[in-house]
């Protein structure tokens, strides 16, 4: 039989006191536990993906800075006066990131998928160096970049609001860049990922229609390079569906009730 636990209070009524204390201090911590926002445990796989987080933010935002110099404002008409800088920034960050990827996997949410994904990325840049003509499509297609740097951010900002180091100052402002990143990361997931993705496989195809109908030739060796588009938009569709789902349950009220932000592609 295990020893009991000696009061430290002689009288009765001091050792009822003490237990009734106790009781306050427990009901006082649950309660402010209850009116704290949850908070967010940080593990191996949350400091990894941070990590190559804010890599991609930079990274990122060097691509599209590359590809703006090649567009002329406010029209933005392709003038392409930039365009090996836009190149090469682009193929080192595939590159560093599928390396990044490879070595350190726990960093995304899916990393064969992202793996593949920069695969056929790179594939694709082999496209505007032995086909220049079609290098004006390279700055379209790069905008999805735009997107994908709003996923990542949307994502910081919301770990950072659920973080134990955040404060009542931060806390204020917070909620504001989390709605306006978010309306962002929606508008140019639809616009970029949905819309015009598709809308030039649908070009590519009209245009090879048109070649073949002018040359009588039924394959042309730059037409491969509509596969690697495919590629590319089949893999929109499976994050789309990834993305929304979730969401369309809950306005259904089969779904989560709160809303959840991924750990990423």
């Amino acid at each position: 039989m295990a020893p009991r636990q000696r009061s430290l209070s002689s009288r009765p009524e001091d050792s009822f006191e003490s237990s009734e204390s106790l009781l306050s201090q427990e009901q006082q911590k649950k309660a402010i536990a209850a009116a704290a926002p949850p908070t967010l445990n940080q593990t191996e796989a949350d400091v990894a993906r941070d990590q190559h987080d804010y890599f991609n933010l930079v990274a990122l935002a060097c691509i599209v800075f590359s590809t703006s110099l090649n567009y002329s404002f406010p029209w933005l008409k392709y003038v392409g006066g930039h365009f090996w800088e836009m190149w090469a920034t682009t193929l080192l960050y595939f590159f560093l990131d599928l390396m990044w990827v490879s070595l350190v996997p726990i960093c995304v949410k899916s990393p064969g998928v992202i793996v593949k994904h920069h695969i056929v990325a790179m594939m694709y840049l082999i496209g505007p160096i032995a086909y220049p003509e079609y290098r004006w499509f390279m700055g379209a297609i790069l905008s999805v970049e735009i997107n994908t740097w709003f996923l990542i951010c949307r994502r910081l900002v919301y770990r950072n609001y659920y973080s134990p180091s955040s404060n009542d100052s931060t806390n204020v402002l917070l909620p504001v860049v989390q709605l306006v990143v978010s309306a962002m990361f929606y508008i140019t997931w639809i616009s970029i990922r949905c819309y015009l993705y598709p809308s030039y496989l649908f070009m590519f195809l009209r245009m090879a229609d048109d070649r073949i109908r002018e040359t009588g030739v039924f394959f042309h060796k730059e037409m491969i390079f509509i596969t690697v588009h495919t590629v590319l938009c089949a893999l929109n569709i499976k994050w789309t569906y990834d993305l929304f789902t979730p969401i369309i349950k809950r306005w259904l009220g089969i779904g989560p009730k709160q809303m959840v932000v991924q750990n990423g592609l």
